[in-house]
């Protein structure tokens, strides 16, 4: 199994630490000086000198997806993670025999109904008129295409994905594609593709190595961060989550 990252944009990931952490990472990089950036960082890399796929305003996150075909195409078994997926305890055997029961492994996480007022409560005030079109954007493919679970919509949460099933990744490609999806791409075309309830979606592709958001993430006392830790404690008494990552 490769653990694959992808990296983009002109800004530097904070997040982004200055070598591997773990074995086996191979980032998909868009940008030469990004590309020398994860090199000089000791990183395999995949690099994207020039692509016209996912370069608009809003569909960035389609690149992941991209790199997930990709990825896929090559090895055959892949974990994809976010920057901000953070390792707390060691990959042991129990946590690579609980990924052999899924072919495809996607945690859940979900965002208010009012979901631009709701995420502007937690930033800091005068966002850019930019960002507030964005937010529009998002939360109308989230009433869209997410669950309804009470005030809010639940999706995959992109920031891990457990993938051994070549024809899922091309499929979640293709759908980007097809719908011109946008904001979180790659997260409405896995609810697109699964086309199932929550209750089959948590049966089917849930894993319980993580949280989508982890509990550590909730510090504010507004709308999202309750919502979110309720839904956490809705998961964690229909299933035993053994966390190996904190998705922050």
């Amino acid at each position: 199994m490769k653990i694959i990252r992808v990296l983009w944009g002109n800004d530097i990931n904070h997040e982004i630490p200055p070598c591997p952490l773990m074995d086996n990472e191979v980032v998909y990089v868009w940008g030469d000086e990004n590309n020398q950036m994860m090199i000089d960082r000791g990183w395999e890399t995949r690099p994207y000198h020039t692509s016209f796929l996912f370069e608009g305003k809003y569909n960035a996150f389609g690149k992941k997806l991209l790199a997930l075909k990709e990825a896929m195409d090559e090895f055959g078994e892949v974990l994809l993670l976010d920057w901000d997926c953070h390792l707390i305890k060691p990959l042991d055997k129990k946590f690579y025999n609980t990924l052999k029961t899924k072919p495809v492994q996607i945690p859940l996480y979900i965002q208010h109904k009012d979901t631009k007022d709701a995420i502007l409560e937690i930033l800091p005030p005068n966002q850019s008129i930019e960002l507030q079109k964005e937010l529009d954007i998002l939360g109308k493919g989230f009433k869209k295409y997410g669950w309804e679970w009470e005030d809010g919509y639940v999706a995959p949460n992109f920031g891990f994905v457990y993938c051994r099933d070549k024809d899922f990744a091309q499929k979640l490609f293709d759908i980007a594609i097809k719908h011109d999806l946008q904001t979180v791409v790659d997260e409405f075309a896995t609810l697109i593709q699964v086309d199932c309830t929550l209750e089959e979606y948590i049966k089917k592709y849930l894993p319980t190595v993580l949280r989508g958001s982890s509990n550590d993430k909730f510090i504010f006392n507004a709308r999202l961060h309750k919502l979110g830790k309720k839904f956490n404690d809705y998961i964690d008494n229909i299933t035993e989550i053994t966390p190996y990552f904190n998705h922050v």
